[in-house]
């Protein structure tokens, strides 16, 4: 077996082993009796976390279209059937999981400067933290942003 293939078993032991509540340093302990050095355990750690990041956001939009879907369908029978109840229930319900009910001044979505500004400032934080190699590039700014954090908090 090449050490690719050990590696990312490794890895998915690692995801499965911090979905199931064992902690960040636990897992690198894991990784490092399995025969990993202390650097590539937290490699496999972070790698790990990123994955269960990535899938925990898409299963969430996966839900949300899911719900959206149903609650349509559930309007669509509702009418279809004379039951003005049911269909105003499920109108409600899918207003409220659109946020439709936030008072106009505040929608709950920035404005296109607004968000021009937040970006600007995500790449100015992303300049201080990407030099720091704290994670692999690739990772979100938040991750990089979380390492610096505990790397502060170490030194004091």
């Amino acid at each position: 077996m090449t050490t690719d293939a050990k590696t990312s078993m490794l890895r998915d032991r690692v995801v499965l082993l911090l979905i199931n509540g064992m902690s960040v340093n636990a897992a690198e302990g894991f990784c490092v009796q399995q025969g990993a050095d202390l650097d590539e355990a937290k490699r496999i750690v972070a790698e790990a976390r990123k994955r269960i990041t990535v899938a925990a956001d898409y299963t969430r939009d996966e839900q949300f279209g899911r719900a959206i879907m149903r609650l349509e369908d559930l309007y669509a029978k509702s009418i279809a059937a004379q039951d003005v109840r049911t269909a105003l229930q499920a109108q409600r319900e899918l207003n409220h999981l659109l946020c439709l009910y936030t008072p106009r001044e505040d929608t709950g979505t920035p404005g296109g400067e607004d968000v021009a500004v937040i970006r600007r400032q995500l790449e100015l934080i992303a300049n201080y933290l990407l030099p720091l190699q704290l994670a692999d590039p690739q990772y979100p700014v938040e991750e990089h942003a979380r390492l610096a954090a505990n790397a502060i908090r170490k030194t004091r």
